[in-house]
């Protein structure tokens, strides 16, 4: 009786972490602590609210295209997020107005600096998603490029405005790091799927260059990232954030070399939403 309970307890547990895995809590998570982790290499304070307003921002953006994805594939999706969208469209349609209501509340409230920044920057995703979804519904094949440059601007925002001097080359470096390895992700992701977007219709830029070559510029991207840090140790004497970076390199790298592994039960897609919640060692550390 007691190892039914503890067998119950633990499928419980392990629903709802799929659950809110498939709707995105991890990648939310993730780029609030980046971000915590940018403003802290800054020097700065960013106001409560305003990484709220990102939480319900990634939240949102995330949750509009799943449902889009769900509503374009036609028969049963492929994969088990795909899947849970299209049995709890209507829920989740709801769920999608309740992010947006939350995100104008935070917004309401942020400084106007970071408000301002903010709506430049929900204008390009209303762009990508109307050349993703209406402009060029079969022919846009730069998802990924798009979404890591969405992602990472996203990130440094609010810790960029609301700093009162001008960031450092260590800087601008580890924000081309981070986006670096947004993309090498995203790609990932992408030559993970392959044949799961071409059996539901999706179009990625995995499609355009072929499986191959998304699997070898993956590599390529992380190697630069490599040449970077190694070239942030060369012109600054702080190095601690360099050893983050290093940490969300190898999860990414392992999932290249060890592919047959991470391909099990989309074990890939858990640890793509995982590497942005790393930089929580910084503030633990």
């Amino acid at each position: 009786m007691l190892f039914w309970a503890r067998s119950t307890y633990i499928n419980f547990v392990k629903r709802i972490f799929l659950i809110l895995h498939w709707l995105n809590f991890d990648t939310a998570l993730g780029a609030v602590i980046t971000s915590l982790f940018i403003a802290q290499n800054l020097g700065v304070t960013v106001p409560v609210v305003a990484f709220l307003a990102l939480f319900f921002a990634v939240l949102s953006i995330y949750n509009f295209d799943h449902l889009l994805d769900a509503q374009r594939i036609r028969e049963q999706a492929q994969s088990g997020r795909h899947r849970y969208y299209q049995r709890n469209f209507k829920t989740l349609s709801i769920y999608q107005l309740s992010l947006l209501i939350l995100l104008l509340f935070c917004s309401w409230h942020m400084p106007g600096d970071i408000a301002r920044a903010g709506i430049v920057l929900a204008v390009i995703s209303l762009i990508y998603f109307l050349l993703l979804f209406i402009i060029l519904p079969k022919n846009f094949f730069f998802k990924e490029v798009f979404i890591s440059i969405v992602y990472v601007s996203g990130l440094v925002l609010a810790p960029v405005v609301t700093s009162s001097h001008l960031p450092q080359v260590a800087d601008y470096l580890l924000w081309v790091e981070i986006f670096l390895l947004a993309l090498a992700n995203t790609f990932i992701l992408a030559w993970f799927d392959y044949d799961i977007d071409a059996r539901e219709g999706h179009v990625s830029i995995a499609q355009l260059i072929g499986e191959k070559l998304i699997y070898r510029m993956s590599f390529i991207f992380l190697a630069v990232v490599g040449l970077l840090i190694i070239f942030s140790g060369v012109i600054s004497p702080g190095f601690e954030s360099q050893f983050i970076i290093i940490a969300m390199v190898i999860p990414l790298l392992s999932s290249l070399l060890f592919n047959s592994f991470f391909r099990k039960n989309e074990t890939y897609r858990i640890v793509s939403d995982a590497i942005f919640i790393i930089p929580i060692i910084s503030f633990i550390l």
